[in-house]
């Protein structure tokens, strides 16, 4: 009986991976120093200790590495709301879990979250079409969240959409000052008093605009806020 050959069998790309990610963590902090526009291959290879062909084996183009930056973040933010238990039921929790696993990527990957604030416009093609997928997917689903709040009478705000708008620009907006704060605040806390500001507003809860006191229940929106006050 003639011997099988045995077919090829592909090596593991865990290495390979490994390699690709400990280059997209040097081009952020390339991103750092000296931008986007300033930053060429070149510089990433001796950055990174690699001969230019070497970089080219895992990355066409810098626009490549920017795209790989954009997926890693948008994966951890669909991740976080993924691990929420499903017996978490109160809206403002899952709104603040969201908000910390935001502020958890800014201060542990402050280079590639610029970069994704920052560059989205210099992604090109599929990259975009991609990327712009999965953006609206994650907002879609923030906007769940709140029309969950809305329908269980925890939130009271007359348009889901302009809620979620500035929610996340309360999250996203973080990268601009957070990360030098992260010692000394946990993205834990931090996202608890962001949080208690959107959610509890400003007012006290004994002022209103005529003096009358109200009851402000936590996770609700005072009346300041109410959007068809306005």
């Amino acid at each position: 009986m003639a011997t099988e050959k045995k077919a090829k069998v592909r090596m593991p790309t865990a290495a390979h991976d490994e390699k690709r990610l400990e280059i997209i963590m040097h081009c952020a902090n390339l991103f750092e120093k000296v931008g986007y526009y300033g930053m060429t291959m070149q510089m990433l290879a001796d950055e990174a200790a690699l001969g230019k062909p070497t970089l080219y084996h895992y990355f066409s183009s810098k626009e490549d590495i920017l795209f790989e930056m954009h997926q890693l973040h948008i994966d951890a933010m669909i991740a976080a709301l993924d691990a929420v238990p499903e017996k978490c039921s109160e809206p403002g929790e899952v709104l603040t879990r969201a908000c910390a696993a935001t502020l958890r990527e800014i201060a542990e990957h402050p280079g590639y979250v610029r970069a994704f604030m920052e560059h989205y416009g210099d992604l090109e093609g599929e990259h975009r079409e991609q990327m712009r997928d999965r953006r609206q997917h994650y907002f879609d689903r923030i906007c769940g969240v709140v029309k969950g709040g809305m329908s269980s009478g925890k939130f009271r705000v007359s348009d889901p959409t302009i809620a979620t708008l500035a929610f996340l620009g309360m999250c996203n907006w973080s990268y601009k000052w957070y990360a030098p704060k992260a010692d000394e605040i946990t993205p834990e806390r931090m996202a608890k008093l962001l949080c208690q500001v959107f959610l509890e507003g400003l007012n006290s809860p004994a002022s209103t605009k005529d003096g009358t006191p109200h009851e402000m229940k936590r996770g609700h929106f005072p009346p300041a806020l109410d959007i068809s006050r306005t």
